[in-house]
């Protein structure tokens, strides 16, 4: 009996690696063959603000929008003085999470966000994906944070990338009032 389930065991764990191989080799997202300086174009200086056309693929967009479809809710704030996430009229989208590494194309988006940024992927969060529909908006703030739990956390960002994951005819601007 104990053979057997050695056997099967051994049996499951080759069939898990095998599809794992097939789903890592069916994308070949390797952020040194992807990072192509010649798409960056520099909008403002102070603040650093950058715009990188066709830094995702099609297939990394639609991946992040499939993992994101049925899980979107209503967007929050972080408070001020607990951190808490609460939801406030300056912030109307519906959002959600997804965790670090959650799979190789996840994995790869991470990796190339690195290269680009030159900060190490352990330093990431995890990606948010927003939606917004007609109307709803995130009024201006700072992409920093003033309450101490967040500071206890992880500290300050040095850096944030948005990602457009569709093409948006009206509307969807992301807008830096005191850029130089």
């Amino acid at each position: 009996m104990m053979s057997k389930l050695i056997w099967f065991l051994v049996f499951l764990l080759v069939v898990l690696i095998s599809q794992t191989d097939k789903v890592e080799s069916s994308y070949a997202g390797s952020a040194s063959a992807i990072i192509n300086p010649s798409k960056v174009k520099q909008i403002s200086w102070n603040p650093r603000a950058f715009v990188y056309q066709g830094f995702l693929t099609d297939l990394e967009c639609d991946h992040l929008i499939s993992l994101a479809k049925s899980e979107l809710k209503r967007s929050a704030v972080a408070d001020n003085l607990s951190g808490d996430a609460q939801l406030s009229d300056a912030r109307t989208s519906s959002g959600m999470f997804i965790s670090k590494n959650k799979d190789p194309i996840v994995s790869g988006i991470e990796d190339k966000i690195s290269a680009w940024t030159f900060l190490p992927k352990e330093n990431g969060e995890d990606i948010q994906v927003l939606r917004y529909e007609h109307g709803q908006k995130y009024d201006a703030h700072h992409d920093y944070f003033t309450d101490k739990v967040n500071i206890i956390q992880g500290g300050h960002r040095y850096a944030t990338v948005l990602m457009y994951l569709t093409n948006v005819t009206k509307g969807g601007e992301t807008v830096f009032p005191n850029a130089e």
